[in-house]
């Protein structure tokens, strides 16, 4: 790129990040469930608002975020007292991990919270994991998967209540076989119509990045199923999977919503679908900065993918046998993202600093803003839960692909101007070829031509004077007579192979002339035309058509009629007095196929691999120059067909031409 160009694309990504992290701030305090602060009463109760309130718009929805007792590794039921209890706020603990002892996630709680209002309200509660029974008033109300026995289910809950001044929510629940527990996002209350718009625009609005990076995804896909072969091909590969799997990664709300059993599998996929992203996004770094299999290569591409493994077997391995081990391994993702995220930026500014290549700083842009939305979240862990969009980190990712989409699409259009350039240019160069070759056989016609013509007038003076010899001069011995019959042998044999020359050079100089023929009259025509001169010699001359539709192809009306000729005429000369000729036309697939069969002498069967070989005759007839198949076989296969023959000696031959059918 040139320094004005560089200087425009540095503008451009600085521009970029400073509306990235603009925006990670809105989404902060426009989009966050933890800026809904709900006022408690002394006695501990949470004071809802009117539900005239929220419906009017002074805000649509509030979040239960704090006011929550919780009573680690108890079941506590309406009208029980628990042991102990914990004052916390929703989003303070990912699980039990934080809240027990022995830092398990697994085990049993009991979330309580009292609220205050009037009316009816409805409530949601995302994703508790992985059981739960919800209790309001001492009745309940709605559960998810079953506590005793423990049978997990992953379902977001939503339900109405009727509230007449205070109401106890009472929320059991159990985790034996995920890495997440208890209620981990704040519940959201409101009428049900604002509940209702709250999940249809999340909806809407992961449908929009799962769609968009399917769509994404199939679209790549192609592309490098068409590219395979040329350079660029390994990152439109890795940006399809990466596509793919962001799209799997965050289909998460509709799982959520439809409910789905089996423990921790979701989370699993989630995970493992999240590691195949950063592997993809590491591998097209690792192609457009590093050399193929170099050490550094191999090392990333080792590392990276065994992070999906560890997310697939790991992952299950250790939350069966290790649960203690879930927190840290969660900050182990976390800085094994950012470090991966910060190692692949570092490669991109060194290559966009040493080689100043293309559109490289679209992907470094998209890899910057990554790195911020991993800061984000990192800052604001624990405060911040997308009330209506997506977390920091997904929209860092989506940016990320589309930001390698950029890149992507440019680079092939560029290719596709490097290829339209070249082949423009070979079209030029083909077109001057042409023309020096066409300058180059119009020369050599002519000194064939010329050749031919200066040979006639010794030719002629020899076989003359050879004659008159003959004729003059009786003192001749036989010897001499002898030589004189080679002379005279030889120089016709010259005459027969200048004849061939100047026939070879006509048609050879004849500029074709194409155009749409129906091929239906042509035959027709000629073979009225020439009925009388076959039957003159005692031989039969049949038409074969089937009806009369049109039979049309693309060619040279003139020269098909010379193909004609030669077979059929070639075919009499074969063909005893008695004998019979066919000339047939007919349509097979996508060819015009013309038949021309005799009943003549046939041709012997080694000869037939020669036959349309130039100057190649079996003598059987003494005019024969050689040339009159040799020009048949020339003439098809300027017009895009072919010729077959087949011969059986003393029965007969057939000559089969397949000319296209105009579509």
């Amino acid at each position: 790129m040139s320094e004005k160009k560089n200087l425009r694309a540095v503008i451009l990504s600085v521009a970029a990040l400073i509306l990235a992290a603009a925006l990670f701030g809105l989404l902060y305090h426009f989009d966050n469930k933890y800026n809904t602060s709900l006022e408690i009463s002394q006695d501990g109760a949470v004071q809802l608002p009117h539900l005239q309130n929220l419906d009017s718009g002074h805000s649509d929805i509030a979040y239960l975020v704090h006011g929550w007792k919780f009573y680690p590794d108890e079941i506590i039921y309406p009208g029980d007292e628990g042991e102990k209890a914990v004052e916390i706020y929703i989003g303070q603990h990912s699980s039990f991990s934080g809240l027990n002892s022995d830092s398990s996630p697994y085990g049993t709680g009991t979330y309580s919270l009292t609220v205050s209002g009037r009316g009816t309200y409805t409530m949601l509660i995302p994703e508790v994991f992985s059981a739960c029974a919800v209790y309001v008033d001492g009745e309940m109300v709605i559960s998810s998967g079953s506590i005793s026995p423990y049978k997990p289910y992953i379902k977001d809950l939503v339900f109405s209540f009727e509230a007449d001044d205070e109401a106890e929510i009472l929320i059991q629940t159990a985790n034996y076989s995920g890495y997440y527990s208890g209620i981990t996002y704040p519940p959201a209350i409101g009428s049900s119509q604002a509940i209702n718009r709250l999940i249809n625009l999340r909806t809407l609005f992961y449908g929009f990045l799962v769609f968009t990076s399917l769509c994404l995804s199939i679209f790549t896909a192609v592309i490098w199923y068409g590219t395979r072969k040329e350079r660029h091909s390994g990152e439109n590969f890795y940006l399809g999977l990466m596509a793919l799997s962001f799209s799997l990664w965050v289909c998460y709300p509709f799982v959520h919503t439809l409910g789905l059993s089996g423990g921790n599998i979701p989370y699993i996929l989630e995970s493992a679908a999240s590691a195949l992203c950063l592997f993809c996004i590491a591998r097209a770094v690792c192609l457009t900065c590093l050399k193929k299999g170099s050490l550094p290569d191999r090392i990333i591409a080792g590392v990276t993918g065994g992070f999906v493994i560890t997310s697939l077997v790991f992952t299950i391995w250790m939350v069966k046998y290790l649960p203690d081990f879930v927190p840290v391994y969660g900050k182990i993702i976390y800085y094994y993202k950012a470090a991966l995220a910060i190692a692949m930026t570092v490669l991109l500014i060194r290559r966009f600093i040493t080689e100043k290549s293309g559109h490289i700083i679209f992907l470094l842009t998209g890899l910057l803003i990554y790195c911020i939305s991993l800061i984000y979240h990192a800052i604001y862990l624990g405060r911040y839960e997308p009330a209506y969009t997506g977390w920091f980190e997904e929209w860092g990712t989506f940016i990320l692909i589309l930001c390698f989409a950029v890149r992507m699409a440019l680079e092939n259009m560029e290719i596709i101007r490097e290829n339209r350039h070249l082949n423009q240019h070979l079209q030029e160069e083909v077109q001057q070829k042409t023309q020096s070759l066409s300058k180059l056989l119009e020369e050599r016609r002519m000194l064939l031509s010329g050749f031919a013509h200066d040979l006639k007038t010794p030719l002629t003076s020899i076989t003359t004077f050879t004659r008159l010899v003959e004729l003059d001069n009786t003192q001749l011995d036989d010897e001499s007579r002898h030589y004189l019959n080679i002379i005279r042998r030889k120089t016709k044999e010259i005459q027969e192979q200048l004849s061939s020359i100047n026939e070879f050079t006509q048609i050879d100089s004849t500029p074709p002339a194409f155009e749409v023929l129906d091929l239906v009259p042509l035959v027709r025509d000629f073979y009225f035309g020439n009925k009388p001169d076959i039957n003159v010699g005692g031989v039969s001359f049949e038409l074969l058509i089937n009806g009369d539709r049109p039979v049309m192809v693309y060619g040279d009306r003139r020269k098909l009629l010379s193909v004609l000729q030669n077979l059929v005429f070639n075919s009499l000369n074969y063909t005893p007095e008695g004998g019979e000729i066919r000339l047939g036309l007919e349509t097979a697939q996508n060819y015009a196929v013309i038949r021309v069969e005799d009943t003549g002498s046939g041709i012997a069967e080694e000869d037939l691999p020669r036959i349309f070989d130039r100057l190649f005759t079996n003598k059987a007839k003494e005019n024969s120059n050689g040339m009159g198949l040799f020009i048949v076989k020339s003439i098809i296969t300027e017009h895009g067909g072919a010729i077959d023959v087949s011969s059986t000696p003393g029965k007969g031959t057939a000559f089969i031409i397949k000319l296209p059918l105009m579509k």
